[in-house]
């Protein structure tokens, strides 16, 4: 079990948003099209299968995108070596990552929902 603590949670959340939102571009470049379908009846089996993939509910997940080390401490010194200084090392914590580990499945039934009905993807992702 991952324990976050709120400052760990203050990092996340603006890099969830950054990723929704390039997801959201990316997905924007892509369409539905049906031969002889207008733009309302697309809006309307979207929204009908957006609504089906809603019922699984997120999934998060909290993983270590990078794990915890130790930094070395670094002595140096002047040029003719009378004066050394150390610059201290210590431990950088792991950073952590949050996904929606149900996304990709839902984004399938999505996709499954509008083939059924007879649209076909285009463009995007």
């Amino acid at each position: 079990m991952v324990v976050l603590n709120i400052e760990t949670l203050k990092l996340a959340v603006p890099r969830l948003a950054v990723l929704g939102g390039l997801a959201l571009a990316l997905a924007g470049c892509a369409s539905w099209e049906k031969p002889g379908a207008t733009e309302a009846e697309k809006r309307a089996a979207l929204g009908q299968c957006e609504a089906i993939g809603r019922q699984l509910p997120p999934e998060w997940q909290t993983y270590v995108e990078r794990p915890g080390y130790w930094e070395p401490s670094i002595t140096r010194c002047s040029a003719d070596g009378r004066r050394c200084w150390t610059l201290p090392g210590g431990f950088r914590p792991p950073q952590y990552r949050t996904r929606d580990a149900a996304a990709p499945l839902r984004d399938s039934v999505v996709g499954a929902c509008m083939r059924d009905q007879g649209w076909t993807r285009t463009g995007g992702l």
